[in-house]
């Protein structure tokens, strides 16, 4: 399962992006939303900065299946069943 902290990235390319959340089958709100949205145990929400412009950066924040992601050596990972 990953871990909050792990770096990954989108299986089509992308920046690297941050762990931050990963989706459990609890009662918290978080989850319950994430279930609404269709996510589910071991999809997470990551965060990285987008480029503005040479000095600026935005951070963003989204979640994902885990299916979609890869960590930065190119291993997906690990898919809830």
């Amino acid at each position: 399962m990953p871990a909050v902290g792990d770096v990954v990235r989108l299986k089509s390319g992308g920046p690297d992006m941050i762990i931050i959340y990963v989706f459990q089958d609890g009662e918290g709100s978080r989850d319950k939303l994430g279930a609404i949205k269709g996510f589910g145990p071991g999809d997470v929400t990551c965060e990285w900065q987008q480029q503005i412009n040479e000095d600026n950066f935005k951070n963003k924040k989204e979640s994902f299946k885990a299916a979609t992601l890869v960590y930065t050596d190119g291993t997906p990972l690990p898919v809830e069943d």
